[in-house]
């Protein structure tokens, strides 16, 4: 059995995704399978965030010492906090994955000085092992890469993308949690606003999207249009809300939306 330590700087809320799902039992019958044990360090300042995984994994307010424990280096702080954290640290013969919104690999080497980078996008989906995880990388060997698929395998899906597309993926995938989030919320308050209890509403809006996903998912290859055209019967409710929809601009609003997180994405890249 290879044990393989990784050390995690920062245990905001992503982080600490992670961290649960590295010790569900899933991700432990899957890097058994590849006769892998992960010893995981996580590093933080701020002794709540630590409590949030007491148990789960070691813990330390000291990022040197997180480091000279690891092979891995998981880079799970924001990045603009990260140039002056990283600068105290010596990182160059360690493989360091980073899931800071915007940092390039080219800047990931200068700041840390590994020739060894990957560079994720993950979503808060990871809470629920269902985050789509797109990552580009450089330098890594078999052994590296394998672990990087088992690492982020652990809370979601893994997808190697070019990291040209990397800021794109932030927008449709990094942010869209919270786009979503937003339907759901006007679809409560709306059923509550109709006289619904709000957990008759959450049931509601929950299977209408749970469902409407699952439908998609099993639709292989259909035309959106046409699924949409399938609900909206001539003269019937549904084409009342669709052409609202489609008069406010509904989906070129979405469409912005997913723009403009897009091009915060390039500008973080751009300030390092």
């Amino acid at each position: 059995m290879k044990n393989y330590s990784l050390a995690i700087l920062g245990c905001g809320n992503m982080a600490q995704a992670i961290i649960r799902a590295l010790s569900s039992e899933k991700a432990k019958a899957d890097f058994a399978e590849q006769n892998i044990k992960p010893e995981i360090i996580v590093s933080d300042l701020d002794e709540s965030k630590l409590a949030a995984v007491s148990g789960l994994a070691e813990t330390t307010q000291d990022n040197a010492y997180a480091v000279s424990r690891a092979d891995y280096i998981l880079l799970a702080v924001k990045p603009q906090s990260a140039p002056a954290m990283l600068e105290k640290l010596n990182l160059a013969d360690k493989t360091v994955i980073s899931i800071m919104a915007g940092v390039t690999l080219d800047t990931l080497e200068k700041l840390t000085a590994s020739k060894k980078t990957v560079r994720v996008m993950p979503n808060l989906n990871a809470r629920v092992y269902k985050s789509f995880n797109a990552y580009a990388h450089k330098g890594l060997g078999k052994e590296e890469l394998e672990f990087t698929k088992l690492l982020l395998g652990s809370f979601g899906t893994a997808a190697e993308v070019k990291e040209s597309d990397l800021n794109a993926v932030t927008g449709l995938t990094g942010s869209s949690p919270a786009f979503v989030f937003m339907f759901l919320k006007s679809f409560i308050d709306t059923g509550v606003s109709l006289g619904f209890c709000a957990s008759e509403a959450r049931e509601m809006a929950l299977a209408a999207v749970i469902g409407s996903a699952e439908l998609v998912k099993a639709s292989e290859g259909a035309d959106l249009d046409d699924m949409i055209n399938s609900v909206c019967s001539k003269g019937g409710t549904t084409i009342e809300g669709v052409k609202h929809l489609r008069e406010k601009e509904f989906e070129k609003i979405t469409s912005d939306a997913i723009i403009k997180a897009v091009e915060r994405a390039k500008e973080l890249g751009a300030a390092k």
